[in-house]
């Protein structure tokens, strides 16, 4: 009797896992779950940079918000003129940036050749703070 037992324990063994390994599973849920079909509530997040980023900032020179390096494009700018725009920010409007105290008649002339590459946008801090602005650490 104990060998038919030995014996019908591995015919079921074999038979297990014969019928696991063709496929023949019962499903482990009731409904498996259609995730294609299911709706996905996902808030699309953007941070501040990215969103100034995508504004005129990221197109122009935005006078309050970039730093020193951005004015090397502009030949005579960097870094005299550039230095002293940042350090007179923040502005109001982009003219402000002709009544400087202390520009030469040159330095005047060439920021009015160039105001139509300036804009202004609010101050935001994630792009001023902790001294970025003089260097901000891109050493080429």
């Amino acid at each position: 009797m104990q060998r038919l037992g030995h014996w019908l324990s591995l015919f079921s063994l074999v038979l297990i896992g014969c019928l696991s390994w063709t496929g023949w599973t019962p499903p482990v849920l009731a409904a498996t779950p259609n995730w294609h079909m299911m709706p996905v509530l996902a808030a699309e997040y953007t941070n501040v940079v990215d969103a100034k980023l995508s504004s005129d900032y990221g197109k122009k020179i935005d006078l309050n918000n970039t730093n020193i390096n951005a004015f090397i494009q502009y030949r005579g700018m960097y870094p005299t003129l550039a230095r002293l725009l940042v350090k007179n920010a923040p502005y109001d409007k982009v003219e402000d940036v002709l009544s400087l105290p202390g520009l030469s008649d040159r330095q005047k002339a060439l920021l009015e050749a160039n105001l139509d590459n300036f804009t202004i946008t609010p101050v935001e801090k994630a792009l001023v703070e902790g001294g970025d602005r003089f260097n901000n650490g891109v050493y080429k």
